[in-house]
């Protein structure tokens, strides 16, 4: 039987932010535990990079707002699949 996580429900995939995304997702997908840490690495320092040039500005909120979930869900996924305390 599969663990049951408690990831918030995924943004669907949009074209206005694909670069972050698209690495937040590998993590979503990812079985392997060593390649999953890699992938949340990455992921996380493209969410991160991509917020702090979203600084200053107050367009993009729904961007914002997913991006703050993804970085929730990788906090699960660290703690949950890769033993993070």
């Amino acid at each position: 039987m599969a663990p049951n996580y408690s990831f918030s429900t995924p943004t669907p995939p949009s074209p206005h932010f694909p670069t972050w995304q698209h690495a937040y997702e590998a993590v979503l997908t990812e079985a392997d535990a060593k390649t999953l840490f890699k992938l949340v690495e990455v992921a996380e320092a493209a969410v991160l990079t991509r917020r702090a040039s979203l600084e200053g500005s107050s367009d993009h909120h729904s961007e914002r707002q997913a991006m703050e979930e993804a970085l929730a869900n990788l906090q699960v996924v660290k703690r949950e699949r890769l033993k993070f305390r």
